[in-house]
């Protein structure tokens, strides 16, 4: 051998590396091929690389895949947010909504969905196809020198709520006139939905 091993051993990394100068790496592989220490060195310092290369390599992969979870994980959190503050929106809108329709008393017009029949001795209204919340009654007598008629004129008040969701399959009852206060004395019963101020005249 022309040169000792401990040189050719300090020329090693910069012959794996590629960086020495071609006498140099002719040097250093003519002394490989005759020298197997110096060659289990080189074999050696190939292998410790590569695992620092591939260690390294699977750090950064394994930093990219937690980056990557970490983003896909704020991501969710971020759309299941959105769909909590939007179903809670809904939610408010929704229930405004029915609030408004329930609170709007209006009148229930005739519809050929009211009748009127004695039961009991009381005159009893039927209403298909809502439910009333309220109603205006007023009982008028016209007295004549010949005798006294007396009317009934009365109105049914419902909300847009029972008017959307109420079956016409339903029916709902109200007195009108119990036997108590005469129902059997009504000549005539109006379902009127105009003023009822000075309706006797």
């Amino acid at each position: 051998m022309k040169y000792p091993c401990n040189l050719i051993q300090d020329l090693l990394p910069l012959y794996y590396d590629g960086v020495c100068s071609e006498e140099s790496k002719l040097i250093i592989k003519e002394h490989l091929a005759e020298c197997s220490l110096c060659r289990e060195l080189y074999e050696e310092m190939g292998n410790d690389n590569q695992i620092v290369i591939s260690d390294l390599n699977t750090d950064i992969e394994y930093q990219k895949a937690a980056s990557f979870h970490a983003v896909k994980k704020k991501l969710l959190k971020k759309q299941i947010l959105i769909v909590i503050i939007t179903l809670i929106f809904l939610s408010i809108v929704a229930f405004s909504f029915i609030g408004v329709l329930k609170n709007s008393v209006e009148i229930i017009p005739y519809k050929e969905n009211l009748s009127v029949s004695m039961t009991d001795n009381s005159l009893i209204g039927r209403l298909q196809g809502n439910m009333a919340n309220n109603t205006k009654i007023k009982r008028v007598e016209i007295n004549t020198e010949d005798e006294v008629n007396t009317y009934l004129f009365f109105c049914l008040y419902g909300t847009k709520w029972d008017d959307l969701t109420t079956s016409n399959e339903v029916f709902s009852e109200y007195v009108i006139c119990p036997a108590e206060k005469g129902a059997e004395q009504i000549d005539s019963v109006f379902y009127y939905t105009g003023d009822y101020t000075n309706i006797e005249n």
